[in-house]
């Protein structure tokens, strides 16, 4: 199914009002609306899509296509883990929208257990550490899917992630370092209870390269537990940006904002596409 995703240069507020006398009985009364240009609209295509993991998992994805355009670069988009919107937070965020405006194609997918991503057939219907740890075949998964499509130049694919959707990123960019050439980390971080160990931060894998990698986390983005013990989002991103080759780069920012919340910066949407656009 395709649907639009449409800006418009001129955004307004439509008011209206009655013009003419003021007796009810006046039949040229009319409704006007103020004189304002719309400027030139933009429609992008939106199509759902749907492909396969290697082990045997059917993604949904969102991909925004730009008319009359070819060979551009693509952008895979990896939501929160747990989140409740799924691979639509990019699209209610904004942020799909930006990507397009700068001739960058998302691909925004849905990873297994969220959205219209199952599960892999089994008794159990709940979202397990092994699956967490298998997510990343979703991420290779869109890149197989993105090397069908025309409008792709597939030498030029990045990954940005949101949350525990950003150690995904960092995970795919040390998996499969030669097919994605720049990635973005948005406030990650994961641990498990009840040691509190980090999670999806590659151990244990082989052949495990990241590089090129953009975090963006708020300074004060703490989680507190018990016992008045926190943990701290800046720490594990700092962690991440230890592990990871050259080019990276980390920007924290001084607030509490979480993931997509500092999107609402837009210093940091800048910062994210700059780099998007100087990588791809």
């Amino acid at each position: 199914m395709i649907r639009y995703l449409r800006t418009w240069a001129i955004v307004f507020a439509l008011s209206a009002g009655v013009v003419g006398c003021t007796s009810d009985d006046d039949d040229d009364a009319r409704i006007v609306r103020p004189d304002v240009p719309l400027g030139d609209g933009r429609a992008y295509p939106l199509e759902n899509v749907v492909f396969p993991t290697t082990d045997g998992v059917s993604v949904s994805a969102v991909f925004g296509k730009i008319p009359g355009q070819s060979r551009l670069p693509a952008v895979i988009l990896v939501h929160d883990i747990g989140s409740p919107n799924a691979s639509a937070e990019w699209l209610t965020s904004g942020f799909f929208e930006h990507l397009l405006e700068h001739q960058l194609q998302p691909l925004a997918i849905d990873l297994r257990g969220h959205g219209g991503t199952p599960l892999p057939d089994r008794p159990s219907p709940v979202l397990s550490l092994d699956d967490l740890d298998v997510m990343h075949l979703e991420v290779q998964a869109a890149l197989t899917w993105l090397r069908t499509q025309s409008t792709v130049d597939i030498g030029r694919v990045g990954v940005v992630g949101n949350g525990a959707g950003g150690n995904l990123a960092y995970v795919s960019m040390g998996l499969f370092s030669s097919e994605l050439q720049a990635g973005v980390a948005l406030s990650p971080g994961l641990w498990a209870q009840p040691g509190l160990e980090p999670l999806l931060t590659g151990a244990g894998l082989e052949d495990f390269a990241p590089h090129t990698m953009l975090y963006l986390v708020g300074e004060d983005d703490l989680l507190p537990l018990a016992d008045n013990q926190e943990l701290s989002y800046p720490g594990f991103a700092l962690d991440l940006v230890e592990k990871t080759s050259d080019p990276k780069s980390l920007k924290i920012f001084g607030t509490q904002a979480h993931g997509l919340i500092l999107l609402q910066s837009e210093q940091a949407v800048e910062t994210i596409l700059s780099w998007l656009e100087t990588h791809l």
